[in-house]
């Protein structure tokens, strides 16, 4: 997640867009340095009949595309903000039934342990790379080869178990597995958002469709003098709907390894110390309260 910190913030933020968008501004280069030595008649001709068509209907395309990726995003965040929720929900209700005696106390730590691992799992998971150091060490109880599924599972089996111990009653009963089931939901919520990214193929059209009208748009602004001011409207046209397409490419990927994905890292850490104390070393922030990307 990329942030905006101190009077700074702004100028550190535009340099991390404009580096993640470097191969675009190449590719922006590549296609005016084609353009600009081009015959003005092959620049201009047809230009005038259909930029202002071809201008509202990308704006429309792009418009709407970057809507959805948005909502996406949000969702992602959402379901992330549900994850935490039904941690402490956990947690909570874990200390509502703890009687004191020992046997009941192993159980509950295993499991607020294994709630934590669960979530720095999901984040791997989600993210398609191993877990961070320390987490599989959390429950050596559990198989280190575990996924997210499988500690939920476990999770349950550890409810079950406390009342067949007559530890819990029904109720109590319900309010665990509510949270667990809770978490479940939330997380083939993310599971769909990051495996059904939109349609390859409306990718590829929405992008190319940019790029044509951005094209078509420095070449009617180039026009027949290279005027250096025309010349800089049309960088800044193209450039400007180039851009908005890449950027909801990016956001429509919140959980993608890189700077534009939620703050998986950051939530992981906060649930660590709400379950297992803020002193955990999973508790502690990756990145400073300073840094502009949070993972």
């Amino acid at each position: 997640m990329i942030r905006t910190v101190g009077r700074l913030g702004p100028l550190r933020v535009t340099a991390v867009v404009l580096w993640q968008l470097r191969f675009t501004f190449l590719a922006i280069a590549i296609a005016i340095g084609l353009l600009i030595p081009a015959p003005d008649a092959a620049q201009s001709e047809y230009a005038a009949a259909v930029l202002s068509v071809l201008g509202i209907g990308a704006s429309v395309f792009i418009g709407f595309r970057n809507t959805t990726a948005y909502n996406r995003w949000w969702e992602a965040r959402t379901l992330w903000g549900s994850i935490i929720i039904n941690a402490r929900t956990l947690h909570n209700g874990l200390t509502s039934v703890d009687s004191g005696s020992p046997a009941v106390a192993q159980i509950l730590d295993r499991m607020r342990r294994r709630q934590v691992r669960y979530s720095w799992q999901l984040a791997a998971e989600l993210r398609r790379i191993p877990p961070v150091a320390g987490v599989t060490d959390l429950t050596p109880e559990d198989p280190a080869g575990a996924d997210s599924v499988d500690l939920l599972n476990m999770q349950a089996a550890d409810i079950s178990a406390l009342a067949a111990g007559g530890h819990i009653d029904p109720q109590a009963r319900v309010l665990l597995m509510t949270a667990n089931t809770g978490a479940a939901t939330a997380q083939s919520g993310l599971e769909r958002i990051r495996n059904e990214p939109l349609p390859v193929h409306y990718d590829i059209f929405i992008r190319g469709l940019a790029w044509f009208f951005g094209m078509m748009a420095f070449s009617r602004l180039d026009g027949a003098t290279h005027h250096p001011a025309s010349v800089v409207i049309g960088i800044l046209l193209m450039s400007v709907f180039i851009v908005a397409e890449r950027l909801g490419h990016f956001i429509e990927q919140p959980m993608n390894n890189n700077v534009f994905d939620i703050a998986m890292n950051r939530i992981c850490a906060t649930i660590t110390g709400n379950l297992l104390g803020a002193g955990h070393p999973l508790a502690q922030p990756r990145e400073s309260d300073k840094a502009t990307v949070w993972m």
